[in-house]
Parts: structure tokens; sequence; C-alpha cells
């Protein structure tokens, strides 16, 4: 039976490896011309719906995710086109997976908490894979919720999935130093991956 599931793993490593080099050879493509059309952008949606190994897995559920939120409304802003497109470079140039990297996982997340958005205050650091910073913060106040700095009052500081350039040499950010001083004098400030607010979004 061993050697049944062995197999079966390395069909599978195939298979992904040959899904990701397809999702790097359309990225190539989309990006050549240094456009990134709404056409274009359908097309890749459109690919990894027909792809699941891939679009469930990373990096193909970064890009599918940035592409579900800047369609969700039903218009691609520029910022929106902009994020996605920063994303696929990085994908071809092979830097997404330094961008996605550990750096967040050495921050004293909280982990454990419920997220209410109505009424509360949020902030926003590093670089997001829900979309553009202006997208995570719409998302807040169309549900009732507040954007602001890190201050007394802040409720939660949210940290981006995607993490952010200076933190691959040890710096933080004055966001999240600031929030781990307050969390330390006893303020009920939370510090929390991206993906625990996203997930409170669809509730």
């Amino acid at each position: 039976m061993s050697n049944i599931y062995a197999r079966q793993a390395i069909t599978f490593r195939n298979e992904m490896r040959q899904s990701c080099a397809a999702l790097i050879g359309i990225a190539q493509g989309l990006l050549a011309d240094g456009e990134l059309r709404d056409k274009e952008i359908l097309f890749l949606r459109d690919w990894l719906a027909r792809s699941q190994n891939i679009a469930l897995t990373w990096p193909g559920n970064i890009i599918a995710g940035q592409i579900e939120q800047a369609i969700a409304d039903g218009h691609i802003s520029e910022e929106e086109r902009q994020h996605l497109r920063n994303t696929l470079e990085k994908l071809v140039h092979g830097a997404l997976d330094e961008a996605a990297s550990s750096p967040i996982a050495t921050l004293a997340l909280d982990e454990a908490v419920t997220i209410d958005i109505e009424g509360r205050s949020f902030c926003f650091t590093g670089d997001f894979a829900f979309g553009p910073r202006t997208t995570c913060e719409a998302a807040v106040l169309r549900r009732g919720g507040m954007v602001g700095n890190v201050t007394k009052k802040l409720n939660y500081l949210v940290v981006g999935g995607l993490g952010s350039a200076e933190w691959k040499h040890g710096s933080f950010g004055t966001k999240i130093e600031k929030a781990i001083s307050y969390r330390s004098a006893g303020l009920p400030v939370c510090i929390v991956h991206e993906d625990i607010w996203a997930t409170a979004l669809a509730c």
C-alpha cells in the first residue's frame, strides 16, 4: 500500500509543478505588453477555476483571491489592477515566495480572537493578499467599522499576509511596535493576521 501512496504523492507533485509552470507562463504572457486588461484578468480567473489543484494552494490561491476581490463589485479599479500586476510580476521573477515567507510568523500575533467589525476601529500594515490597503479599509467601512491609525483606542491592527519589504531585515515598522507597546501596557489592542480578519468578513 505504501508504494501506491508514494506513487500518488509523486504524481501530485508532478501535477503541481506543471500547473505552477503553466501559471507562470500565463502570467508572463499577460504581462508581456505591459498592460493587464479586464479580459485578461477574467481569462486568468477562468483558468484558475478549471485548475483547482493550483487555485487552492500557494501561489494560485493568492492570485485567485486577489482576482475575486477585484471583480467583486463588477469594476476593476486601477489600484486593484496594479496590485494584481505587482503580484504576477513577483510570481514571474520568483519573488512572491520571498514576500510571503516567514517574517510575520515571528510576530506575537493574537490567534484566539473573535473579530467584531461594526463599531470597532482597524488599522492595516504590510501587504495584503486580499487586495490593496484601500480595498481592505473599504471592506471594514462597508460593515460599519472604522479605519484609523494606531492609538490607545485602536481595537485591531491587521497584519498583511504578504508581509512587508522591511520585515525581511528585522524591522516590523512603527505601527506594529506601537501596538505591541500598547498591548504590553494592558490596553486591549489585538494584532491579528490577515487570514483571521478576512474570515471575519464572511461571518
